[in-house]
């Protein structure tokens, strides 16, 4: 059964790696624990049921009652049984029953967006947990290597001191520096324990069984166009528009049809009647006055004015937004860089140690520190990558079918 289970991570992350060919990686909420993944789903078919719950709610229901009484007020107890079945149900409402079903429409995208940002938050957070706790791997291994080279400064630094080739001071500060990068690797497991704590509260997989995808940088255009937070205030803007209409509806003639059917029985002492009888007709309505249908018509303009403006301005933020993150990750890019720069540096110093080794020019130790030094370049690219791809999935959750 475990292998199987092992199997099934296996094949989803080959797929997530075919799949991120493209722009885009494929979702993963495959990933995500089985009652994360069960919240899901029930909250998608919540928002399913009211949105088509609201898109039908400008039809009246049929009312059906019935009663049964005893009184003795003008004689003789007798026993009175009445039903009743009856409906109002308007047909014409100056356009309202049009703009509450747009209405309806509107509130589905909304509700559809809301749930796609908090699936498209919750994965990310995921990801992080992933990317985060592979960064933790590599910066442990990394302040391993720097203790390792910390100890063999010591030897090196104590064996001058003995020669009397070297001040106390700077063994000193030697130790210092080993026992700090020591406490320095403490917090790291630490922060690891607590950061694998938290992606466990979200997933069941072994972390590191999941493969990510690398994202890859999107254009400011396909930002804007794909961005959560802009068609949510859209879909926010249509709602506040249609609202707006239907409220002045309200105030304009509504015809309905209207209908009822009736049966009563009666019975006192000997005497019996039962009557059934039915209306139904048309009926014109309109508010001839209503204190407050100004101030309500002008509240819903000026909300409908007011999300106009907050869309405009979540436009303008996305941009700024874009560009803030855009700017982190060249900045990333360019440590990266860096990084690869200094390990080529140490593939020379490395060769040329090697070589004075052979020679008798350099001992061990040398090529060790320098060997540690290369690995430690190498680990700082890969958490410099790691950082930059932090910075693209912030990018990636707030768009559309990104994540």
């Amino acid at each position: 059964m475990k292998g199987s289970k092992g199997l099934k991570v296996r094949f989803l992350s080959y797929l997530s790696l075919f799949l991120s060919s493209s722009l885009f990686a494929v979702s993963g909420v495959e990933y995500l624990s089985q009652e994360k993944q069960k919240t899901l789903e029930i909250e998608e078919k919540i928002n399913d049921k009211s949105a088509t719950s609201l898109k039908y709610d400008w039809i009246e229901p049929i009312v059906g009652s019935y009663s049964y009484s005893k009184s003795n007020q003008v004689g003789p107890t007798g026993v009175s049984k009445y039903f009743r079945v009856s409906f109002n149900q308007p047909i014409f409402k100056s356009g309202g029953i049009y703009f509450a079903i747009q209405y309806s429409n509107a509130n589905r995208a909304f509700k559809d967006v809301a749930f796609k940002m908090r699936e498209s938050a919750l994965i990310k957070n995921l990801y992080d947990g992933v990317l985060n706790l592979n960064k933790l791997d590599f910066q442990i291994q990394k302040a391993e290597l720097s203790i390792e080279n910390a100890k063999i400064d010591i030897q090196r630094k104590k064996e001058q001191f003995d020669n009397g080739l070297l001040d106390s001071s700077f063994l000193d500060s030697a130790i210092l520096n080993k026992t700090a990068l020591s406490h320095q690797l403490l917090n790291l497991k630490a922060l690891k324990f607590s950061t694998l704590k938290s992606f466990q509260n979200i997933s069941d997989v072994d972390y590191k069984t999941i493969d990510l995808p690398h994202f890859k940088s999107v254009s400011k255009e396909e930002f804007v166009e794909k961005n959560l937070d802009i068609a949510k205030s859209k879909e926010e803007n249509a709602q506040t528009k249609e609202l707006k209409n239907m409220t002045i509806s309200n105030y304009l003639p509504t015809v309905s049809l209207y209908g009822d059917y009736n049966y009563k029985n009666d019975e006192i002492q000997f005497f019996k009647q039962a009557k059934e009888y039915k209306n139904y007709g048309l009926q014109v309505s309109m508010p001839l006055f209503a204190i407050n249908r100004g101030r309500d018509i002008e509240i819903k303009k000026l909300e409908y004015l007011k999300s106009k403006i907050a869309l405009k301005e979540q436009q303008e933020m996305t941009k700024r937004e874009f560009l803030s993150l855009e700017n982190s990750i060249n900045i990333l890019e360019q440590r990266v860089k860096i990084s690869k720069e200094d390990l080529t540096l140490y593939d020379g110093l490395v060769n040329s140690a090697k070589d004075g080794l052979s020679a008798g020019e350099k001992t061990i130790d040398d090529v060790k520190t320098l060997e540690n030094s290369k690995s430690i370049a190498a680990y700082d690219a890969k958490i410099y990558d790691i950082d930059r791809q932090l910075e693209i999935l912030k990018l990636y959750e707030k768009m559309r079918d990104a994540i």
